[in-house]
């Protein structure tokens, strides 16, 4: 697709079947720039084995970033 520095992403809205309950489903390509950088990730780390176990952790540790700053 691209090599630009961009990230492309999805929204849809889900609903609980049992509980009625909306939620935001996200689906993200992975391409160009962040795809290099993710399969560096993967050769350079053999803990990661696919493109979702490095978004896992890269979110929870960007949002406890974010937590934190806040806190200041």
């Amino acid at each position: 697709m691209s090599d630009k520095n961009t990230v492309t992403m999805l929204s849809e809205e889900f609903e609980n079947d049992k509980t009625g309950e909306k939620v935001e489903g996200i689906t993200i390509i992975v391409d160009g720039k962040l795809k290099e950088v993710l399969d560096l990730i993967k050769i350079r780390n053999k803990n990661y084995n696919n493109y979702t176990e490095i978004l896992r952790d890269a979110l929870f540790e960007g949002i406890n970033n974010i937590t934190n700053k806040s806190k200041e």
